[in-house]
């Protein structure tokens, strides 16, 4: 392992990602993890690899869980329609 040196402000910023990260994902996060999902995002990498193990049993290719997300999501529409009597929830 490395060590590298950031002003406190760049640590602070870090720190904050570092925290958001942790509460979408619901996981302990490193600054490390931090860092990895700033280069990924810097490079344009839309391949959630990164952040599978976050995902426990996730291994499915990105595609596909947008697929299912898609799916889930009309689900969720049809049921909110039938509850209100409404279209889109």
């Amino acid at each position: 392992m490395s060590a590298i040196r950031v002003d406190e402000e760049t640590r602070r910023k870090l720190l904050e990602i570092a925290g958001r990260l942790q509460a979408d994902l619901k996981q302990n996060v490193t600054f490390n993890d931090a860092i990895k999902f700033l280069i990924d995002e810097y490079e344009g990498k839309k391949n959630f690899s990164a952040l599978r193990p976050f995902f426990g049993v996730l291994k499915k290719s990105p595609d596909e869980v947008r697929r299912l997300l898609a799916e889930l999501r009309a689900e969720e529409d049809k049921r909110l329609e039938k509850f209100t009597g409404q279209p889109g929830g």
